[in-house]
């Protein structure tokens, strides 16, 4: 076989050979942990109202609203002021009243219960080398909440008087699910966006 037929036979090999391969992100948490802290933050602003009259001018500071989500978060409490009578001003000059609002939690919990041998790590020598050892259980079952807890207080932009504060707004949104044998699975596997009602997909406040 000649160099050049070899070079050939290599070149159509590679060709055949040839695969694509694509990559993938991975963020910090999954679509349900996403979903779980929304859901967590839609229900603890649920009803929310201020100590003032309805259609004041309202501008919110969220300078100090620091946690994973908070844009969501900031915008549901926005939402629920709207939705209240309140006016959203666009400035500290041109409000009413002022509303920072601090976060107290925006997470997740996860808590585990299992019948039986939960998955371990065993040290196997002095070298403090492990194996795992995987579950073996009857029954688990998993619990997944997210958690959001949000407050506030209002003052007068101009003077800086105070004006009334929030007590915490809480909400939180659970998953659970069961597990059998390690086998049968059954319960909320995962969290559906919400249906929306027949007709417009909007509604005026």
């Amino acid at each position: 076989m000649t160099v050049k037929t070899l070079i050939a036979v290599l070149t159509a090999a590679s060709a055949l050979a040839a695969c694509a391969s694509t990559s993938e992100t991975y963020p910090s948490r999954t679509a349900t942990e996403q979903l779980l802290v929304a859901r967590a933050a839609d229900r603890a602003v649920e009803g929310l109202t201020l100590p003032i009259p309805a259609g004041s001018r309202i501008f919110v500071d969220d300078a100090f609203f620091r946690a994973e989500n908070a844009a969501y978060a900031i915008s549901a409490i926005r939402a629920a002021l709207s939705e209240a009578g309140y006016a959203l001003a666009p400035s500290k000059s041109e409000a009413d009243a002022v509303f920072e609002l601090r976060a107290g939690a925006l997470s997740l919990e996860q808590m585990r219960r299992v019948f039986g041998l939960p998955d371990m790590r065993v040290p196997i020598n002095d070298s403090f080398n492990v194996v795992s050892v995987p579950e073996l259980s009857l029954y688990s079952r998993r619990d997944r909440v997210g958690v959001a807890e949000f407050s506030g207080f209002l003052y007068e932009p101009k003077t800086g008087a105070p004006l009334g504060a929030v007590v915490p707004m809480t909400g939180e949104f659970r998953i659970r699910s069961h597990k059998l044998l390690m086998i049968v699975a059954w319960g909320q596997q995962s969290v559906d966006p919400g249906e929306r009602d027949p007709g417009d997909s909007w509604r005026q406040f």
